[in-house]
């Protein structure tokens, strides 16, 4: 019992160090995944002070009550993130959605705890560009059985996808500016994929293409976007959707998060 506190409180120590928030939980992942035996826990350690996320090393994580895999090819879900998923509930129920489309999808952590929730009566589709990000959400599919609920689609954003009306479009694309990508932390930068972080100059360069993408579609009726965002880029966001009914939703900490945007 002496040698487990003392354990927890050398990898808390280093955890705070390394300005982890959630150390007491991570602590206790940490001694399970190495069986409390000490050179395991130093290996760990070792790597977490070299930057690398302990998420990548355990090659799980949690979102939304549920486990996903991950590995370097996918984003690591933030718990911000789960509050596009309460957005998404509540969209469903007020648009009579039938469909909802998940633009890349990476992890696929967003469509597979939307398609936990609602059940096979809403059809759900999955892209992304990259092949190893779909690999990942097709095993979480798996994992969270509902592999035969989902249609996954590797193109960019929504090439070829037919999107009918009654769909809610949901996309956490890259949205971080370029001058902000290059002051991260070393952790996410040499560890986390570029490709779903930094999206040019002002933060929209996958959301433009993506709504112009959008507003190609004719006959539509009831299309909506819910998309996360960087606050940095509120103010650009609403000159790239003039004329449009846009919502900005803020998060636990108050900062402009989400946009909803009705597209028809």
């Amino acid at each position: 019992m002496e040698q487990n506190l003392k354990q927890l409180f050398q990898i808390q120590q280093v955890l705070l160090s390394e300005g982890y928030p959630d150390y007491v939980r991570v602590s206790k992942e940490i001694c399970d995944f190495c069986k409390k035996d000490e050179e395991s826990i130093l290996e760990v350690l070792d790597k977490i002070k070299g930057g690398q996320p302990w998420e990548y090393i355990r090659g799980l994580t949690e979102f939304c009550g549920y486990q996903f895999i991950v590995n370097p090819s996918v984003l690591i879900p933030r718990v911000e993130t789960e509050q596009i998923v309460d957005i998404a509930r509540l969209e469903v129920a007020k648009r009579r959605i039938q469909s909802i489309i998940d633009v890349g999808t990476g992890s696929g952590c967003i469509i597979i705890s939307l398609a936990k929730i609602f059940g096979s009566r809403l059809n759900y589709t999955a892209t992304d560009i990259s092949k190893d990000a779909l690999e990942i959400a097709i095993k979480n599919a798996q994992l969270n059985g509902v592999e035969k609920d989902i249609s996954f689609v590797r193109t960019n954003l929504v090439d070829g996808i037919q999107i009918s009306s009654d769909t809610l479009v949901v996309a956490n694309l890259p949205y971080i500016p370029t001058h902000i990508y290059n002051t991260l932390d070393s952790s996410v930068t040499d560890y986390e994929p570029k490709l779903a972080l930094e999206a040019g100059k002002d933060g929209l360069k996958y959301y433009s293409e993506l709504i112009d993408d959008l507003d190609s579609i004719k006959e539509k009726r009831n299309i909506q976007l819910l998309i996360e965002i960087d606050p940095s880029i509120e103010e650009v966001l609403h000159g790239l959707l003039l004329n449009r009914e846009v919502h900005i939703v803020k998060d636990l900490k108050n900062l402009s998060r989400f946009a909803l945007v009705s597209l028809s």
